[in-house]
């Protein structure tokens, strides 16, 4: 079995775990976060069953509710004023260039980057908020510190292969075995997260 085929169990395992805690943290965020990894399995399925070899078209549609489901979660999770204006403007601007994109094809190659760029801020403006607030003292049992910590892993270290890849056009197995093992460290932050952090409510 290959790892690409491996990925989709991990993601399910997410999806399941989150499900299975979904009441366990009754905020609106979370109610993204279990969206966005569903949209995520679902959209691996249809490429791995049914587009595995004309899969562009997909890839790009996922990238829409990919980036909006992620940028919707840090605004909730976001509370200042600022950050919230920040990633206002910012959900704007990567629309925009996305359906742009659409016309300007060649812009296609730079909205997955461009995403990856500005859900990392969005992050970023989380834990600055994060690490002064009182939440600090037991961080560890936030699953919102756990799903940050996932996903900043990912975006961070995908921007430098997605460069080589829509950039420069570098294609090679190896630099997809990176992807995806990084892809399964993700999930297993956010499984861990799931279960080990504390009830959270509204």
């Amino acid at each position: 079995m290959l790892l690409k085929d491996i990925i989709i169990y991990f993601e399910f395992a997410t999806v399941l775990v989150a499900l299975l805690t979904y009441k366990t943290h009754n905020q609106l965020y979370f109610k993204y976060f279990v969206g966005y990894v569903v949209v995520l399995l679902g959209f691996e399925y249809l490429i791995a069953n049914f587009f595995e070899k004309d899969n562009q078209s997909i890839y790009n549609i996922y990238t829409f509710f990919e980036f909006n489901l992620v940028s919707i979660i840090y605004y909730n999770l976001n509370k200042e004023k600022l950050s919230r204006v920040v990633i206002r403007y910012l959900i704007g601007l990567f629309n925009c260039v996305y359906f742009l994109s659409f016309y300007l094809l060649f812009l296609q190659n730079y909205t997955v980057t461009i995403g990856a760029l500005m859900v990392s801020i969005f992050m970023i403006l989380y834990l600055k908020e994060l690490l002064n607030s009182d939440k600090i003292i037991e961080y560890k049992r936030e699953v919102s510190f756990w799903i940050t910590v996932g996903m900043l892993f990912y975006y961070l270290c995908t921007i430098p292969f997605l460069t080589l890849v829509y950039f420069i056009g570098l294609k090679g197995v190896f630099l997809f075995k990176i992807i995806n093992i990084i892809t399964i460290i993700t999930h297993l932050c956010f499984i861990f997260g799931l279960l080990w952090s504390r009830k959270t409510e509204n």
